[in-house]
């Protein structure tokens, strides 16, 4: 009995010990089976499946797509033209990851980077070149819309980089010698000779050509004109008093014929709005506002003018009001946003003004542009200097030129 019993368990240890073994190397069967291999792209898919094309042959910035391919499950980074993006793990399988394209500064791209998407893994990285572009270049303002040939005139906006040429009205053209930031935010060329102030027209425009396309905005545009000073032009617009007006190019370089100077013969008074003495207003009659929808929104539409301030400002303000209704009125007051609280122009520059910045005296906008119209399709502008401010106001002198309501949305 006791020799059976032994036997007995001497059997159950060894078969103890053979399913172990057995379980042991099913365990390492299975584990070899999981591991993941080297990560491979095959393409990328716009997040949308249901287009019926969703395959993707460019990528830009800010896009959301999928990285289709295999063995993503230990994905780690992702790059874009070696900036690094990022992603939500919970969003990614073994052959989709959902990822959003970084922001890139196009030019600061290193060659070998450039065109290629990775994707870094526990076991490897996967490479795809495909074509990475910006998007299209947007332009928010011109510094100068109606900048003389040979002046250097700065765009400001977003995507201003990879520029391959600058379109201006009437075909001319330039192709190099413009400079910007790496980010893009600005871009700076000179106004071909070529260009000549009888170019303008109701639709001419600057157009900025990238490698993402084309951005344009207003150039030499008089689209909205209500005042350009000119005797006999159809758009003169002056009410014959407020200020002076000349074509003295000596004073005001870079002028385009008349303008209107304001520029009081004696200092200010500190809290001084007699506004309609000595020089210090802009006084535009009524005219029909041609290209404004008066039931619209305030905010789509700016009044925008040309300025030269010569010399340094640095107190009170320009007040603008509409229909002569004073219940509501902008201020223009840039000196107020410089660090050194002077405001001076090197030549003439575009001022946009929102026409919801004019506000009653709780700071509210109004609702339609019939309501600073007074319900007409057009109406008075007045530019005021007043000296709003805690001390004397001199040496004041800046001309005016050029002013318009355009849509701006």
């Amino acid at each position: 009995m006791k020799q059976s019993a032994f036997l007995y368990n001497r059997f159950a240890v060894l078969g103890l010990i053979l399913l172990m073994s057995v379980w042991v190397v099913m365990g390492v069967e299975s584990c070899q089976k999981k591991e993941t291999g080297a990560p491979v792209i095959t393409g990328f898919r716009s997040l949308n499946q249901s287009h019926v094309d969703s395959s993707l042959t460019v990528i830009k910035p800010g896009q959301i797509l999928v990285i289709q391919g295999r063995n993503f499950e230990t994905v780690q980074q992702i790059f874009f033209d070696g900036v690094p993006a990022s992603f939500n793990i919970n969003f990614t399988t073994n052959e989709n990851i959902i990822v959003t394209v970084p922001d890139i500064i196009f030019d600061s791209v290193a060659q070998d980077d450039m065109n290629v998407v990775k994707v870094v893994t526990n076991h490897g990285i996967a490479s795809y070149t495909i074509p990475i572009v910006p998007p299209p270049p947007v332009i928010n303002s011109v510094s100068n819309e109606f900048a003389q040939p040979g002046d250097t005139i700065t765009l400001t906006g977003s995507y201003l980089y990879t520029v391959q040429e600058i379109d201006f009205p009437n075909g001319a053209r330039v192709n190099s010698g413009f400079s910007g930031t790496v980010n893009g935010s600005w871009l700076q060329v000179v106004v071909p000779n070529s260009l000549s102030p009888s170019d303008v027209g109701p639709t001419d425009s600057i157009a900025v050509v990238t490698m993402g396309g084309v951005g344009k905005y207003a150039f030499y545009n008089t689209t909205g004109m209500i005042a350009n000073f000119e005797y006999g032009d159809p758009h003169f617009g002056w009410q014959w008093w407020g200020g002076i007006i000349s074509n003295d190019a000596t004073a005001f370089p870079g002028n385009w014929g008349n303008y209107i100077e304001i520029k009081p013969s004696n200092p200010i008074p500190a809290g001084d709005g007699s506004w309609w003495t000595d020089n210090r207003a802009v006084m535009i009659a009524a005219s029909n506002w041609s290209n404004v929808n008066i039931a619209d929104p305030p905010a789509n539409y700016a009044l925008k003018f040309q300025v030269f301030v010569k010399n340094p400002w640095s107190t009170g303000s320009i007040h603008i009001v509409i229909n002569g209704d004073f219940s509501r009125w902008a201020t223009w007051a840039p000196w107020q946003q410089t660090d050194s609280k002077t405001f001076q122009t090197n030549g003439w520059i575009t001022v946009s003004i929102p026409l919801s910045r004019f506000v009653d005296g709780n700071g509210n906008s109004a609702s339609t542009v019939s309501t600073l119209t007074g319900g007409q399709p057009g109406a008075t502008v007045q530019l005021m200097l007043y000296n709003d401010g805690n001390t004397p106001l001199s040496g004041f002198d800046a001309a005016f030129d050029n002013v318009r309501v355009v849509k701006i949305q």
